[in-house]
């Protein structure tokens, strides 16, 4: 087993299956696609909700039908208060004007269709998505996609922020604040048609060498790393392996270290990780896990993760 990513994508022999089948990133400025934008509860597909569905549909470059639906759950619709202060999503709204939300991905999964998608840091959004069209057996969200935000970074080179809104200033476009789904969704298009008119081969060629093509199981130079940790999930973090993972324990240590992160063989005070196979995480007589929840109950800020939450965490950097 060798863990390499490829064009972006996390590549895991043997292991393949615990993460998300998403599609491939694909720079560059389709006539026709779906542009996607969706409002949550949170930044954790496994923790948090999506709030509403914004899309659009374009064909030839103009927008051709439009998607915008609040999403209700059956449970709990409770928002957050600083979020409702920012969009103006609340508890009432959804649960007045919400679609049930399986009725509402059902809507949203067929809108999309097998159009390439489109959007600003659209990974973040395609997690949200797809999570909820595998809840509700629906086709897999396998599409291929566009992110404005690696266009805007390309072409960007040498600003620090490239936000949405930080685009939009430097574009001429007029702000919108309402940080809604469909409106997100039109500001998300006008980035996109006006980095069109502006980008050249060279930003294109940019954009393409961005995509990571990386064997992370292998040990790099320290100049190779240094340039490859760049948001990396583990930079400066002391991590331990425990239990049965699926992952070769060498090859996961090398990929731990190349990512900016230190392998310890024992739970300390310095401890940020413990990774533990799926089969192992609720275990109770896993002397790390054991120590891990002592010391987190005291206070220390350390977390465990199951090696397939480990690796979409890790999937979601190899797209970034």
């Amino acid at each position: 087993m060798s863990i390499s990513i490829i064009q972006g994508m996390l590549n895991i022999p043997g292991a393949q299956q615990k993460i998300r089948a998403k599609g491939m990133e694909k720079p560059g400025f389709p006539e026709n696609y779906t542009l996607i934008d969706v409002e949550t509860t949170g930044l954790s597909p496994y923790r948090n909700r999506i709030t509403e569905m914004g899309a659009l549909k374009v064909r030839h470059g103009e927008t051709v039908a439009t998607f915008s639906e609040l999403v209700k759950f059956p449970d709990s619709n409770k928002v957050p208060a600083f979020l409702t202060r920012l969009n103006g999503i609340d508890e009432a709204s959804i649960e007045k004007d919400g679609k049930p939300v399986d009725e509402a991905i059902t809507e949203y999964r067929q809108f999309i269709g097998s159009d390439v998608i489109v959007g600003y840091n659209v990974n973040f959004d395609l997690n949200f998505v797809y999570d909820l069209t595998l809840k509700y057996n629906l086709p897999i969200l396998s599409n291929d996609y566009v992110d404005v935000l690696r266009l805007a970074r390309s072409y960007y080179v040498n600003e620090r922020h490239n936000r949405l809104l930080d685009c939009m200033r430097r574009l001429g476009i007029d702000e919108n604040q309402e940080h809604r789904g469909l409106d997100d969704c039109l500001d998300t298009k006008s980035v996109f048609d006006a980095l069109h008119d502006r980008f050249k081969q060279e930003h294109i060629l940019r954009a393409h060498e961005s995509v990571k093509n990386i064997d992370l199981a292998q040990s790099w130079p320290d100049i190779v790393r240094q340039t490859q940790v760049f948001r990396s999930p583990f930079n400066h973090k002391n991590v331990v392996i425990a239990g049965d993972l699926d992952l070769d324990a060498g090859e996961l240590a090398t990929a731990i270290e190349n990512l900016g992160g230190f392998v310890q063989e024992k739970v300390n005070s310095d401890t940020d990780y413990v990774l533990t196979g799926d089969h192992d995480f609720f275990r109770t007589d896993l002397p790390e896990l054991n120590e891990a929840k002592m010391r987190k109950d005291q206070g220390q800020k350390i977390r465990t993760w199951s090696e397939k939450f480990f690796l979409n965490v890790l999937d979601d950097w190899a797209r970034s």
